[in-house]
């Protein structure tokens, strides 16, 4: 292997505790509505165990459990508040040694990622590892916009592959969702590793297709031993 590929989110990042952070702010917000009639703390709660089932339409959930008519405006705003919290986010304990020794081996080293451009890219920030990489791509960002770009289509790999000067045979990519993070296999000889941790948040998604990852592996120090 001459590059490695990483995601973010729940790769090297919590994507859990991202979330967390995010629901605290929320939390704190609507506790300031007398129609809530709770504390923080028991909103957050709350909003954790609405997540056991489903991490989607949270807040509208949320409503109904108050018996509270749903409002787009209100949701729209604690939407907001969650996207732009300030994050207390660390990496998880075996990034900083994987990328270190993967550069010491002269891997080059590369991102991609969907999601909000801004949140991924602060996320790099936050934690440290904003210079590791050769090649950053934000799928939203590629396509100005145009969610097709996200994953698994193929043109941020394809520019991946044209920026670093790697072949697709020459590349791994490490991610977490079984929905899109190893379906790129079935287009390019591209090699994927799927890494388990503690409260992924796609832990019990679906293969897409049914298509799985060449190796799984439960730290990224595995990846040392696959190239």
């Amino acid at each position: 292997m001459k590059a490695v590929i990483f995601d973010i989110d729940d790769t090297m990042i919590s994507e859990y505790d991202y979330v967390m952070g995010g629901y605290r702010a929320v939390s704190a917000r609507l506790s300031e509505d007398e129609d809530v009639a709770m504390s923080a703390d028991e909103i957050f709660e709350k909003l954790k165990e609405l997540s056991r089932t489903s991490y989607k339409e949270v807040y509208n959930r949320f409503l109904d459990f108050k018996g509270i008519p749903r409002d787009e405006k209100r949701v729209q705003e604690l939407v907001s508040i969650y996207r732009h919290h300030k994050p207390d986010l660390k990496l998880y304990d075996d990034v900083r040694e994987t990328l270190d020794a993967l550069k010491e081996k002269g891997i080059k080293l590369g991102i991609i990622s969907d999601g909000d451009v801004a949140r991924q890219k602060n996320k790099l920030k936050i934690t440290g590892i904003e210079n590791d990489f050769d090649c950053v791509i934000i799928t939203d960002e590629l396509g100005n916009g145009d969610i097709s770009y996200r994953k698994p289509d193929e043109r941020s790999y394809i520019k991946m592959s044209e920026t670093l000067g790697v072949d697709f045979s020459d590349m791994l990519y490490v991610g977490d969702n079984p929905t899109k993070d190893f379906f790129i296999s079935t287009k390019y000889p591209i090699k994927t590793a799927r890494i388990i941790r503690e409260h992924g948040i796609y832990a019990n998604a679906e293969y897409r297709d049914g298509i799985t990852e060449d190796y799984r592996i439960e730290s990224l120090r595995d990846v040392l031993n696959i190239i």
